[in-house]
């Protein structure tokens, strides 16, 4: 694909790490990069911040990062590009397959698209959340 991703710890440490690196995707975890303890305790702006300008596309489970203001902060002064899951009621593999179902367009959009942005990604593709400019 071209494009490495980062997920955060809503995506958990393996499930969807692994199915997405199965499916062909560069992938690190939270875990991966910064251990266990850390990874748990990690403010959110720290890694938007550290995983952007290691030149990572953000993979989140947590759509509201595009709404709390820190955060949104993070991604506009990193230039982070997000994809966001649209439904925290999925399970490790449904959000895992909720991904892969949507790797063409998330592709597209990561490596045609500058950021910073936070999309939604739903079962019926993508759906900006907040375009920065």
């Amino acid at each position: 694909m071209g494009v490495r991703f980062f997920t955060d710890r809503s995506l958990g440490d393996h499930v969807v790490p692994e199915a997405l690196r199965a499916a062909g995707w560069v992938v690190v975890s939270m875990r991966e990069r910064y251990g266990n303890l850390t990874a748990q305790s990690l403010a959110d702006i720290d890694w938007i911040t550290d995983a952007t300008a290691e030149g990572e596309v953000l993979l989140t489970g947590d759509k509201a990062i595009a709404k709390r203001p820190l955060e949104a902060q993070a991604v506009v002064e990193s230039g982070a590009r997000v994809f966001a899951l649209g439904s925290s009621q999925l399970t490790g593999p449904q959000k895992a397959q909720r991904f892969i179902d949507q790797q063409p367009v998330i592709a597209r959009r990561a490596q045609g698209q500058a950021g910073p942005y936070v999309v939604s990604v739903t079962a019926r593709g993508l759906v900006t959340l907040k375009l920065f400019s």
